[in-house]
């Protein structure tokens, strides 16, 4: 096999890497959609408040897991633009110098981040705030305020982890990926020249 059929394998395999990381995106955001909705299904016709908190740890797990796929998908998008891209202009090229072109004079996260990842965070939340307001209708005693105690450490680190979500896409995070790409392989081009 030639160098260059290497090089064209390897492409190959980092796109269909990232379409992979896309499609899971979208299917854990399909379960999370879809077992919040069956959850609250069920504490409807249960009547028991407490089946309307058992949908956020997996709007946690789920938001968690979107995460390290976007992540991924970042992380060999870098990958390509360093290694397969780098003696002509490719599509990660020019996706990567445009979010450069988006990022100047942005100040917050919210800004920064990418709309799929503004758009995940959302949906989190209004899974959230709809079991809240569901459980909050159906649980008026004494025990809420011993539950509300338990969610609020909970809700922090679901907070914790919608924050990761947002700065899964930034160019900043890229650009890192970027540089940390060009001094591999710098350093794995000088060991063999070595």
């Amino acid at each position: 096999m030639s160098t260059i059929d290497i090089k064209v394998e390897e492409y190959k395999s980092l796109r269909a890497g990232i379409d992979m990381h896309l499609k899971h995106i979208l299917q854990i955001l399909t379960f999370m959609v879809a077992a919040t909705c069956a959850l609250l299904g069920y504490g409807f016709s249960s009547g028991e408040a407490l089946v309307f908190l058992t949908p956020l740890p997996i709007i946690l797990s789920s938001a968690y897991l979107i995460r390290t796929q976007m992540e991924e998908v970042l992380c060999k998008g870098a990958y390509i633009i360093i290694k397969c891209e780098q003696n002509h202009i490719g599509w990660e090229s020019v996706l990567y110098k445009l979010r450069q072109y988006r990022e100047k004079g942005k100040k917050c996260l919210w800004q920064n981040a990418a709309t799929d990842s503004k758009a995940i965070v959302l949906f989190a939340v209004l899974l959230i705030l709809i079991c809240l307001m569901c459980f909050s209708y159906f649980m008026l005693s004494v025990c809420t305020v011993i539950i509300f105690s338990i969610s609020t450490g909970f809700f922090i680190v679901l907070y914790i982890v919608l924050i990761s979500v947002l700065n899964a896409y930034t160019f900043e995070k890229e650009e890192r990926y970027v540089k940390e790409f060009k001094k591999a392989i710098n350093d794995i081009k000088n060991e063999r020249e070595d």
